[in-house]
């Protein structure tokens, strides 16, 4: 597996763990603010990346990061994030599902836990892959049962 891309993966999580309030994120400068109904978060441009809401959508995505030098249409050196409203705190079984929807369209695909921990959110991630075809990073963010949201970056 890509150790560095993992290692990536794995530190951007942890600066996605740390969800801001909006008052909070409108202080730092370091933060691309991203907002919609109901909901502000901001989100830390690791090196190398570049934060982009404007296309987002296009990626059924409320932000995603593009790997320097990648096209902004591109898959590869990606990271989608999207905000989800919970259904309840059973954030593993949303993983779970996701896991099942990937068997059914690709057969051979492999998982792989990747540790991902916060002192006060339940961060679950996984590595989906193919061998020699493809890997994706898969992860889930949970912010607490006071929170109605889930957070899920691929």
């Amino acid at each position: 597996m890509n150790g560095p891309i993992a290692k990536r993966f794995c530190s951007y999580l942890v600066v996605l763990c740390c969800v801001v309030d909006s008052s909070l994120a409108q202080h730092k400068l370091d933060q691309l603010l991203v907002y919609g109904e109901n909901f502000t978060f901001g989100v830390k441009e690791p090196r190398g990346w570049n934060g982009d809401i404007t296309n987002a959508e296009k990626f059924q995505s409320n932000v995603v990061l593009h790997e320097s030098g990648q096209p902004l249409d591109s898959t590869s050196g990606l990271i989608r994030i999207r905000l989800n409203e919970k259904v309840d705190e059973n954030t593993r079984a949303d993983l779970e599902a996701d896991m099942r929807e990937y068997r059914a369209q690709h057969p051979r695909i492999q998982f792989k836990d990747i540790p991902a921990k916060h002192p006060n959110y339940l961060c679950l991630a996984k590595v989906f892959y193919v061998p020699g075809k493809f890997y994706e990073y898969v992860a889930y963010v949970n912010p607490g049962p006071k929170k109605p949201v889930l957070f899920q970056c691929r």
